[in-house]
């Protein structure tokens, strides 16, 4: 699931993942399903140290793969069509990203784990991320709204 999808798609997700784990619970039987059942929820509410961390992780791994896509294949803003001397507004900028990724940058990624990752080490790593992209989307005629960056 990605800041694209559906919102009931999004609604749905934790249901779906709960209904996923007691399936594999049963499947797997305890005392090893149980063990399985409790790290997910864990991770879900957040309730130590390690649960923070994976799930910072995660996050993280996301944004990191939205850079990359974006460092490769977003092409210079005066090159994408339908813009009018590079400039557009930011609902013509959006429709050109769901035609195809390389007309716009993955603000959605961005904009979404935002205020999500909680470790210092991570908020730091982060922080430097947004900053190397924001130089990278520069230098290709992109600007980076306030909701992308990182917030405190």
């Amino acid at each position: 699931i990605t800041p694209h999808c559906e919102e009931g798609l999004v609604a749905t997700k934790y249901d779906k993942e709960k209904e996923a784990m007691v399936k594999i619970r049963e499947v797997v039987g305890d005392p090893l399903g149980l063990e399985l059942y409790e790290l997910w929820k864990e991770y879900e509410e957040q309730t130590t140290t390690e649960a923070i961390y994976c799930k910072d992780i995660d996050k993280f791994e996301m944004i990191v793969q939205g850079y990359e896509y974006e460092k490769e294949h977003l092409r210079p803003r005066a090159e994408v069509e339908g813009t009018k001397n590079g400039s557009s507004n930011d609902d013509e900028e959006e429709e050109a990203h769901k035609r195809d990724v390389s007309n716009g940058p993955l603000r959605g990624f961005f904009v979404s784990t935002n205020k999500s990752i909680k470790s210092p080490l991570f908020r730091r790593l982060d922080r430097e991320l947004r900053e190397k992209r924001e130089a990278m989307l520069q230098k290709k005629g992109w600007s980076v709204t306030e909701e992308e960056r990182q917030k405190s």
